[in-house]
């Protein structure tokens, strides 16, 4: 009984032990997590501005660690010159040569811009979704010889509080003293700058008062004239008052008319050799009236892809230039009866795209614009565009 007892008291000053282990790593995580919440807390302004923390001394580490955050954050939303050009965006017409005016032509003869003439370097760029706001700033970017800034809304915005405001001032002051202009391009600017309410949070308030201050101080800074601020929004009636009298051009980014639905399916086909007739394209920029530049997107992307499930339904195939394979009729001279997992899969080919194609993927889509939406557009051009 003696010897049953011993071992009894063993296991357990053995499980205490264990349990004791685990407590201590418990306590250790719980203690890392407090530093880590009471380090980020701010003080009140007039205090000191180092985070206090209650029961361990707080990094030194972390602000610099957030400020080489914020810098890579900026770095990376420099945009590379690529090959997009004005001439590869279907129809806006007029909101290029707006664009052209306000940004490219100061900037190819700056000397043309002195005294009462100057440009226009905040540029609001407003419309339905999907009618290719941000297309014309990635665009514009490769027109012109300056760093481009390409940031969204949601990159603006941080977890941490204070971060945003200072994201915000070092991404202008950074434009302002990197070598020669930069523009600025921000997507989806109505997520930060909406209508003020009662119930808006300090947080978000101090985010607007810090982008105004920027926005202003592109007109008072003696580096004012390096910079270019365009925005784009899908919802400019919803932007606060206060940041709408800022801007100084609003371009309204309209639809695609029937000419310019045309070349977009032209454009976005022309690299998968579909062959139609100009008749046949007319007939499909008829069918996309009221179409945005994305809802066509997305019925090409649906046509072309019909060849694609032919091939995984057909039961007979030809042999064509280059000992290829393309589906074909069993009646067809030469066919050969066969699955596609018993082809070689490097010798499969699909069929040409056709208009059927198109007619099958416009029977299952519809435009995502509503005639309420433009209608709202059409009131504010009248009004404030």
């Amino acid at each position: 009984m003696d010897g049953k007892e011993s071992v009894d008291k063993s296991y357990t000053k053995a499980a205490l032990s264990e349990l004791l282990r685990s407590m201590d790593y418990q306590m250790q995580i719980l203690h890392t997590k407090q530093r880590q919440l009471t380090s980020t807390r701010l003080v009140p302004e007039g205090c000191s501005t180092q985070p206090r923390c209650v029961d361990a001394p707080v990094s030194k580490k972390q602000p610099d660690d957030r400020k080489t955050s914020r810098r890579i954050s900026i770095e990376d939303a420099i945009v590379p010159k690529g090959s997009l050009r004005f001439q590869d965006v279907a129809g806006l017409e007029e909101a290029k040569q707006a664009l052209r005016e306000a940004i490219i032509l100061p900037l190819q003869y700056p000397h043309l811009f002195t005294g009462g003439r100057k440009p226009w370097r905040r540029i609001l760029l407003y419309g339905p979704p999907g009618t290719g706001k941000s297309r014309l700033a990635h665009a514009l970017s490769s027109e012109i010889d300056s760093t481009f800034y390409c940031v969204s809304s949601s990159d603006l915005i941080s977890s941490w509080v204070g971060e945003s405001e200072k994201l915000i001032k070092e991404l202008f002051q950074q434009a302002a003293y990197r070598k020669g202009t930069s523009v600025i391009f921000i997507d989806e600017i109505d997520s930060i700058c909406r209508k003020r309410t009662s119930r808006e949070e300090e947080h978000t308030r101090r985010v607007k008062t810090e982008l105004l201050r920027q926005m202003e101080g592109a007109d008072t800074s003696a580096l004012s004239e390096k910079i270019f601020l365009m925005c784009a929004t899908n919802c400019p009636w919803e932007l606060d008052s206060a940041f709408l009298r800022r801007f100084q051009r609003r371009i309204y980014v309209p639809l695609p008319d029937r000419e310019s639905r045309k070349s977009l399916l032209q454009i976005h086909t022309s690299q998968n050799g579909v062959q139609l007739t100009d008749q046949e394209w007319d007939q499909l920029a008829d069918r996309t009236q009221g179409f945005s530049g994305s809802d066509i997107a997305t019925v090409i992307l649906a046509a072309l892809f019909e060849p694609i499930r032919d091939l995984q339904l057909a039961t007979h195939w030809r042999q064509t230039t280059g000992d290829c394979w393309t589906p074909c009729a069993s009646q067809d001279v030469g066919a050969v009866q066969g699955r596609l997992g018993e082809m070689p899969s490097d010798q499969v080919v699909p069929r040409d795209v056709c208009l059927k194609d198109f007619v099958k993927s416009l029977a299952a889509a519809h435009n995502t614009v509503s005639q309420g939406e433009l209608q709202k557009f059409q009131d504010f051009s009248s009004s404030l565009g």
